[in-house]
């Protein structure tokens, strides 16, 4: 799954399944958001167990690189994310076009598996 939205307000957004090489991108997102990320929270949200769980990663280009912009995790099934967060600062709107994503995948997994 990767995908290009635009969003109103901002730069164009890339979403894909988050992947243990996203652990410095997520580590920087937290830390720009005010998150004091432990070693192993991210660890963990980033080594799940994709019959369970899905992890999306947002990703913005900045001109010079690409960066995490979001990052959120939704047991399937469940009604709301398990974990969502954005930087609306340097992609305006990237909070909600990842919970709304989140959602989909989660009620599309679980309508598959009925």
């Amino acid at each position: 799954m990767a995908a290009r939205f635009g969003l109103a307000d901002g730069p164009p957004v890339r979403l894909r399944l988050a992947r243990p090489s996203d652990r410095a991108g997520v580590t920087q997102l937290l830390q720009r958001r005010g998150i004091m990320p432990d070693e192993l929270e991210v660890e963990r949200l980033l080594r799940h167990d994709p019959r369970e769980r899905a992890v999306l990663c947002a990703l913005t280009w900045t001109g010079r690189q690409e960066l995490v912009t979001g990052i959120g995790a939704i047991d399937f099934g469940a009604p709301e994310p398990a974990a969502l967060v954005a930087d609306e600062r340097v992609a305006p709107g990237v909070g909600e076009l990842l919970w709304h994503a989140l959602r989909d995948r989660s009620g599309r997994t679980a309508r598959h598996r009925a």
